[in-house]
């Protein structure tokens, strides 16, 4: 028995010694675990307090912060409204205005005024977008202008192009659409709208920064038979909406960052958002495409820089940023098919782009009629109704940038673009489009930014669209930011 309870002493002091040795292993187990916490958290503040010097360092500026501080209290440029103190606009010449320049979701803007307490800022778009006839009557109501032609190709075809991204900073607009002397008779809150005379005016009207020797609608009408509109000249006048002429966008967005530019011409304000490739290129945006043809088409560095129409599931729709370097003739009638004359030009231009870039099947292009009817505007959406499938064509009415968005050098210099960018911009001063404009008459756009019409027989401009591989084959970027003076570049 002795020796059975030696036994039972023995292993309660062997238990005794193993439950210490846990206990003391646990605690120190503990003890470095809180340090390695400690160390942890330690490491943590001092990387968190790194990357905040570093974002202070490299915070990138607000627009408006950007344009206040270029703010100098004079007459013109930059001007303060004295109405009221928070809103700030632009008033003169290009010599006086040249610095409210920006590039913005595949556009170009001219900046026309802030807002410091709301940050907002209000923008036109700098070159016309598209020339339509406005209205099938002149509006005298707030209804009529939202049933409008052009109402509808701003907050439809124009507003559904842009990336969701540029859509979410776009705020909800009063725009004043009542007759010329008294513009808030009537307003109307939109996504997107027009300038009305009132700013037009206040900006200094015409010779201003808004005046682009162009003509282009106002969003006011004269009488009960004719909508406001700038002449060319810049002047103020007036035309029936039966009548075809440019269209510039204005919009209202909420402050933005900016990470480069001075805000000039050739150097507009940029965000950072730049496309990979063809499937998430932004409707606007500028594209430099490798050329194999020897008629200098493209330039000395066969490349033709082209301008994005339009995207669908595998492919873009891009339009020539010029004209091709000789004129054509149309064909035979004013109905077009690929057998017709200017399909010469057009497939041989076409043939000198690589299948490796373009999209060489055939796609639908509008080739409806746009007329004249006298008492009654035409809808751009009219051209639909008919088709021809093809590989290459012309600008269609009611497409973007089937208006004078370039400048044809023939005319007189015009301010909204950098003639330095356009593809062989002297050639002539009309180009053809797809439309006919009655039974034996095909529109063209001419320098001022008129739809015009031409007989068939003759001899036109030619501006080519084609298409690139996007989708499943899109297309790698290997460089540039995709405005007109450092095109996104296709090797």
């Amino acid at each position: 028995m002795k020796l059975n309870n030696k036994g039972f002493a023995l292993s309660g002091i062997i238990y005794s010694i193993l439950i210490l040795f846990l206990v003391l292993i646990f605690a120190v187990l503990t003890v470095l675990g809180s340090r390695k916490l400690i160390l942890d958290k330690l490491k943590n503040d001092v990387m968190n307090e790194l990357n905040n010097s570093n974002n202070v360092q490299e915070e990138v500026p607000n627009l408006i912060d950007i344009l206040l501080n270029r703010y100098e209290g004079g007459t013109t440029g930059l001007v303060r409204d004295t109405t009221n103190s928070d809103i700030y606009y632009y008033k003169g010449t290009n010599e006086e205005v040249s610095n409210n320049h920006l590039w913005y979701g595949g556009h170009h803007w001219r900046i026309v005024e802030f807002d410091v307490a709301k940050r907002t800022l209000t923008l036109i778009s700098q070159q016309p977008l598209v020339s339509i006839q406005p209205a099938s009557a002149v509006w005298e109501t707030q209804e009529e202008y939202k049933s409008s032609y052009i109402n509808n190709w701003l907050n439809e075809y124009f507003y559904n192009s842009l990336d969701s991204s540029i859509q979410n900073k776009i705020i909800e607009n009063t725009f004043n659409v009542g007759i010329y002397t008294d513009v808030d008779e009537i307003t109307t809150s939109q996504k997107v709208g027009l300038l009305d005379e009132a700013q037009y005016t206040r900006a200094g009207g015409q010779n201003s920064y808004l005046d682009i020797k162009d003509y282009f609608w106002l969003g006011n009408r004269y009488s009960s038979s004719f909508v406001r509109r700038v002449h060319y000249n810049g002047s103020l006048s007036y035309d029936t909406p039966m009548i075809t002429l440019g269209v510039r966008a204005v919009i209202k967005i909420s402050d933005i960052t900016v990470t480069e530019g001075d805000g000039t011409l050739i150097s507009n304000y940029k965000t950072a958002a730049k496309a990979t490739n063809t499937s998430d290129v932004q409707v606007g945006e500028y594209i430099n495409v490798p050329y194999s043809g020897s008629d200098k088409a493209c330039g000395d560095d066969n490349k033709c820089t082209f301008r994005v129409v339009s995207k669908d599931s595998d492919s873009i729709k891009v339009v020539l940023n010029g004209l091709l370097p000789t004129t054509s003739r149309y064909g035979s009638n004013e109905t077009i098919t690929t057998s017709h004359t200017i399909y010469t030009p057009l497939n041989n231009f076409a043939n000198n782009i690589s299948s490796d870039y373009r999209y060489t099947g055939n796609k639908a292009f509008y080739i409806g009629d746009y007329p004249f009817v006298e008492g009654i505007g035409q809808n751009y959406k009219d051209v639909q109704d008919e088709t021809l499938q093809a590989s290459v064509g012309l600008p269609t009415i009611g497409e973007m940038f089937s208006g004078n968005d370039i400048d044809l050098g023939t005319s007189s210099t015009k301010t909204f673009v950098d003639v330095n960018t356009i593809e062989n911009p002297t050639v002539f001063n009309y180009y053809w489009l797809m439309n006919r404009y009655s039974s034996s008459i095909v529109r063209v756009v001419y320098n001022t930014g008129v739809l015009s019409y031409k007989s068939p027989t003759l001899a036109n401009g030619v501006r080519a669209v084609i298409h690139l591989k996007s989708g499943t084959s899109g297309l790698t970027f290997t460089g540039g930011e995709g405005t007109a003076q450092s095109p996104y570049t296709l090797q």
